[in-house]
């Protein structure tokens, strides 16, 4: 069975306070937020997972409160891919994801509206999308049966949970 976490980056600055989109930072709450969420996902994911972020520095810095605290070994290797991108269309988040390995776990660090359509597609949503807090956590599920693969949602996460 795979474990498929996506995780929208925390609130970021207002586009205005950047030159450029890429660059926007986690405002104070988005800190705040990644590292709570972080720690609930320290004491709930597997030791072996793959950690997948956007470029946006906004995704980096949500990523990187996963290694807040954890020392050696126990630091997760955050891998930057263009598919995770703030352009990049859903489809081709699905390629590399269902190109995966069926038994891993993979944490995915991106934005809106992309993950919120790849939970959409993934789990057979009428609409085109669906919303994804900032900050949140969707955690799906995707296991074989009678050869078809199916996606299901474990649970969610919000930092004001």
């Amino acid at each position: 069975m795979a474990n498929l976490i996506l995780w929208r980056h925390a609130e970021a600055e207002d586009i205005s306070t950047a030159d450029v989109d890429l660059h926007r930072a986690l405002t104070k709450r988005g800190r705040k937020d990644a590292l709570k969420m972080a720690k609930w996902l320290n004491a709930h994911i597997p030791k072996e997972v793959e950690v997948l972020c956007s470029p946006a520095r906004r995704c980096l810095e949500t990523a990187d409160a996963l290694n807040k605290g954890l020392k050696g070994s126990r630091k997760r290797e955050i891998e930057m891919v263009d598919f995770l991108g703030v352009d990049s269309p859903v489809e081709a988040i699905i390629e590399q994801v269902l190109n995966e390995d069926s038994s891993k776990t993979l944490v995915l660090v991106g934005h809106q509206p992309n993950l919120g359509q790849l939970v959409a597609k993934l789990i057979g949503m009428q609409e085109f999308a669906c919303v994804i807090k900032k900050g949140a956590v969707w955690w799906l599920r995707q296991r074989l049966v009678d050869g078809h693969l199916q996606t299901y949602l474990f649970t969610v996460q919000n930092p004001d949970y």
